[in-house]
């Protein structure tokens, strides 16, 4: 059976974090292919600094241009609106029917999982791996959490636990707009980019 990784998130812009996990989960998960798919609109943040859905979507082509079990998809973005899980895994069943799908989620967002829009839908389509990248979770409180709010579906959680990357989107554009120096927090062509559209000035 194919096994598939669904790497979600705003990507704005994608950096060396984001490539570093997305690398290291296909070896831990054994991944035939990665679909990353930027969100048109995430539910859960505002617009302040941020670049367009277009600019975002082509810094994650150039950050994974060269992988080829890495797939990047529009399908969020050309659905416009605000992203919602539940809808992208629900279509994403429906293409590969026969495939085992597995949603990355960060470990920032995994205990606000049971208040998403149809978590249910969710974990009806996909497996949940928890990317813990920051030492707060364990594997004790990740059991506690499921068996809370998901009893009977308990074998969908999985973890993957990481080395803590201090890096975030955040910081990032943060830093382009202070002029502050990003080299090797980003892939060289996607600073370029950010440079030539004049991103987050």
């Amino acid at each position: 059976m194919m096994r598939i990784g669904i790497f979600g998130g705003t990507f704005d812009p994608p950096h060396a974090g984001h490539k570093k996990y997305a690398d290291e989960l296909k070896v831990r998960l054994s991944l035939d292919k990665l679909l990353v798919i930027p969100t048109s609109t995430p539910p859960h943040k505002g617009k302040i600094n941020s670049a367009s859905a277009e600019d975002r979507l082509n810094m994650v082509k150039i950050l994974f241009g060269n992988d080829t079990d890495v797939e990047v998809s529009d399908m969020e973005i050309a659905r416009g609106g605000k992203s919602y899980t539940y809808e992208t895994v629900t279509l994403l069943h429906g293409i590969y029917p026969d495939a085992e799908l597995i949603f990355l989620l960060g470990s920032d967002m995994l205990f606000s999982f049971h208040s998403w829009r149809n978590p249910d839908v969710i974990l009806s389509h996909v497996k949940i791996c928890a990317v813990t990248r920051n030492d707060e979770i364990n594997e004790e409180e990740l059991r506690e959490y499921v068996e809370k709010h998901f009893p009977d579906s308990k074998e969908r959680f999985i973890t993957c636990d990481f080395d803590p990357i201090e890096l975030s989107s955040t910081q990032i554009r943060n830093a382009v707009r202070d002029g502050e120096i990003v080299e090797g927090l980003l892939d060289a062509e996607v600073l370029k980019y950010i440079k030539e559209k004049e991103l987050y000035l």
